[in-house]
């Protein structure tokens, strides 16, 4: 899931992206491999240990930065030219997080997002193992129907392009336009 994001990109060599809670980095050696030495990669992680992980997990690359901050409160060195959401559900539905980091995107910056979502009603028992699954991960169960759909005010063209894990993931592309 979190290659075909990457993919949904199109990233350019010399762009700034954003890994929006980046956890232990998984990505961030890919995302700096697509940006080359004169782009840069910033990976926005709050919590502290997760973030050492993710400085570990950019093996040394010298166009990857990982910012240990709330995305509320984070502030980046450069705007961004794409931004990766994957798994974010607690930021995408929080208003001021949004706010700081659409503030800092370029307009027509590139937004791919990727995480969880439930099925309609006829789901119901898959949306419940679900939710037993996400229960330590997630702070709020709001949002969980289209959870993409709060990014509309910053990527009016927002559009689900992909379902995955049985109807239980989504991948959803836009570019940044500000309000």
């Amino acid at each position: 899931v979190r290659q075909r994001v990457i993919e949904l990109l199109d990233l350019r060599s010399g762009e700034t992206v954003f890994d929006v809670a980046c956890g232990a980095g998984a990505i961030l050696s890919t995302l700096a491999c697509h940006v080359g030495p004169r782009g840069c990669v910033v990976g926005i992680e709050q919590s502290p240990e997760m973030a050492a992980q993710a400085r570990v997990s950019a093996h040394g690359a010298l166009n990857v930065q990982v910012l240990c901050n709330p995305v509320e409160s984070f502030s980046s060195p450069r705007p961004a030219d794409a931004l990766v959401l994957c798994y974010t559900h607690d930021v995408l539905q929080n208003p001021q997080a949004l706010a700081n980091l659409f503030a800092q995107a370029r307009p027509g910056a590139r937004v791919a997002v990727a995480g969880m979502c439930l099925l309609p009603w006829w789901g119901a028992p898959v949306n419940a193992w679900v939710l037993w699954g996400a229960r330590h991960y997630l702070t709020t169960w709001h949002g969980l129907r289209k959870p993409w759909s709060s990014l509309a005010a910053w990527c009016p063209d927002l559009r689900s392009v992909d379902r995955c894990h049985g109807g239980t993931g989504y991948l959803a592309v836009g570019t940044v336009s500000k309000p």
